[in-house]
């Protein structure tokens, strides 16, 4: 038997390790190469390509699996992966084994995330709840100086059915890249090319001077939209300036943004990327309460939740009450991050 994983699209960018969705192929490796790092794997990785056709011939779930016989067919798939789940499948397909390699036989040489090149903090992070990511093209100059800010935008329900409505522009630090910026000099500025009729709040805007003379927070925008035509792109150009250990970059670049929901973009988490809400949270799983006892019984769990149940029904009453609920949320916030054991609530 062959194992491998599938590197894709970010399913939610800024969530550990503040990485950003790669721009290019060469990117997109640099992310799979440090992923096997971080989690210490052994088993191949193979890396989609950027128009993310495998992750759509699969399905678009972020975590899926499939079992493919020696014929190429598919005899197993999952739109969730459950460790527990494929040990059964292939012991139906192969057969068992004398022993079985339990989690705690396994030590893996986990390291951490990829270091920004400055500190985080100085810039206070902009709320952007109920937003999507929108389809957007860098405009890559073949010898141009790499993208060291990447954009995310993103855009409200209303936005995306109306074309009036809220716009989030956010220019994130790649650390893959090892720069941050340099605020010596005029701060990151950028201009939107409207398309006739259409309104924004402020095409044009500088962000603030920050006093740190250098650091790797996101510069971000939140902005009032009116009759942007979905059918019509918008061209941004921003400029900026940014330091790696070598050389300090007067960088301008160019993008073109689309009013229409990128399916690849993943969900980034809004408030503080990668934060949630333990009331939120608990509120949000408890929505899936079928029978409405305030609890959340294993057929009633989906995603993440589900192949760790156990440990987190810390009374061991075979269902999840908000308190345990909001016990996950502070696991997903502190603990579950790559590079590092994800310990659980202790019983």
């Amino acid at each position: 038997m062959k194992f491998f994983f599938v590197y894709k699209s970010l399913a939610h960018p800024e969530l550990a390790g503040d990485y950003v969705q790669p721009f290019t192929l060469d990117e997109r490796r640099a992310h799979a190469r440090q992923a096997a790092k971080q989690l210490g794997a052994t088993v191949p990785w193979i890396v989609d390509a950027m128009d993310n056709r495998l992750k759509h011939a699969l399905g678009d779930r972020p975590n899926s699996e499939f079992v493919i016989d020696p014929k190429g067919v598919i005899v197993r798939k999952r739109a969730w992966s459950n460790p527990a789940q494929v040990r059964k499948d292939l012991e139906e397909l192969v057969g068992k084994v004398d022993k079985v390699t339990r989690e705690e036989d396994i030590k893996l040489a986990l390291a951490p995330p990829v270091k920004a090149a400055a500190e985080r903090g100085a810039v206070p992070r902009l709320k952007r709840p109920r937003m999507q990511a929108i389809e957007m093209e860098p405009v890559i100059e073949p010898k141009g100086l790499p993208f060291y800010a990447k954009l995310r935008a993103e855009a409200d329900p209303e936005a995306l059915r109306t074309g009036t409505g809220k716009l989030y522009l956010g220019f994130h630090i790649d650390p893959f890249h090892g720069a941050h910026w340099n605020n010596l000099t005029p701060p990151l500025k950028y201009k939107l090319d409207l398309p006739a009729g259409a309104k924004c709040s402020a095409a044009t805007a500088e962000a603030a001077k920050v006093k740190p003379a250098s650091d790797a927070d996101p510069r971000e925008f939140v902005l009032d939209v009116e009759n942007w035509p979905t059918d019509k792109p918008v061209r941004l150009t921003v400029t900026y300036s940014a330091c790696t250990e070598t050389a300090c970059h007067a960088v301008k670049q160019e993008y073109v943004l689309h009013l229409r929901r990128d399916r690849d973009g993943g969900g980034a988490r809004g408030a503080g990327a990668g934060f949630w809400d333990p009331d939120e949270f608990a509120k949000q799983m408890l929505a899936r309460d079928r029978d409405g006892d305030g609890k959340l019984d294993r057929k009633e769990v989906m995603g993440l939740v589900l192949p760790h149940f156990e440990k987190f029904d810390t009374n061991g009453d075979g269902v999840l009450d908000a308190k345990e609920l909001r016990a996950v949320s502070d696991w997903l916030n502190t603990h579950h991050k790559p590079g590092a054991p994800a310990p659980v609530p202790k019983k």
